[in-house]
């Protein structure tokens, strides 16, 4: 049998791709997502085209989240996650982004870690944001909120949504390298992708917010917009055996803006 490949955030931007890229694999599918209608819609085109999907919609901050996406994956072996939810500056308050950006991320990789089967990877979403922080002691709260040693400094320095985002998207791109050794010790690997300017619903409702944003996609070498499945070409690559050597890093795919700026 097939193992599953979990994707979370299915019915966004590049959830979307990145499932259409999976089924076209055969590969059973669990798509999760907070909007239950959008998450059916998606299955029900997949399944048209012969794929095998299950779903499961709900919050993944909830506390229960991970126990469902456990119940609702069964006994099938774990081939893949892909974790693509979380949530933007305009869409809620830093505290909130932390929580489900940072922490609820935290817990997935920690319940589905023992389900991979070998060979298995985990890829999750950070940001070309994160790359952005480069005050010294914000840094070193990060990294101490992700060795476990509390997140009050963090939440210190979240004072408005931007930063909380910022500062959760460089929480991952950390969770990531503290969790390699867990990974590697079972045959597995665990990488992320940072996303630089990505047409989607969730960046184009940012440009309408941040005159920054707009400014700086002017900057992007290749004087475009990524789109969602650059980011989810790069996702099938990660969990692939071509990627059998890849784990502990993040990859920006930003047009090459980092490069320009010097990060």
């Amino acid at each position: 049998m097939s193992a599953t490949v979990i994707i979370t955030g299915a019915a966004g931007g590049m959830g979307i791709p990145t499932a259409r890229r999976f089924a076209a694999q055969r590969r059973p599918l669990l798509l999760c997502d907070v909007s239950a209608g959008k998450l059916e819609s998606l299955a029900a085109d997949l399944r048209g085209e012969g794929a095998s999907v299950t779903t499961l919609a709900g919050d993944i901050s909830a506390p229960a989240f991970p126990q469902d996406l456990i119940a609702a994956l069964g006994d099938a072996p774990l081939h893949a996650l892909v974790h693509t939810a979380g949530l933007s500056p305009t869409m809620a308050d830093p505290r909130r982004i932390l929580e489900v950006n940072y922490f609820a991320t935290e817990r997935l990789v920690a319940a589905l870690l023992p389900r991979f089967e070998t060979g298995g990877c985990a890829v999750l979403i950070s940001s070309m944001s994160g790359y952005l922080l480069r005050d010294p002691a914000m840094v070193a709260a990060v990294a101490d909120m992700v060795a476990g040693k509390g997140s009050a400094a963090v939440e210190g320095f979240a004072v408005d949504p931007g930063m909380g985002y910022t500062l959760s998207k460089r929480a991952v791109i950390a969770l990531v390298g503290r969790e390699a050794a867990a990974f590697g010790a079972r045959g597995l690997r665990i990488c992320s992708i940072a996303p630089g300017f990505i047409d989607t619903p969730m960046s184009r409702a940012e440009q309408q917010q941040s005159e920054q944003m707009r400014q700086m996609i002017t900057m992007v070498p290749l004087e475009r917009l990524g789109v969602g499945d650059e980011i989810a070409s790069v996702a099938e690559f990660l969990c692939s055996p071509a990627a059998s050597y890849v784990s502990g890093c993040d990859i920006p795919v930003d047009g090459g803006i980092l490069g320009r700026l010097g990060l």
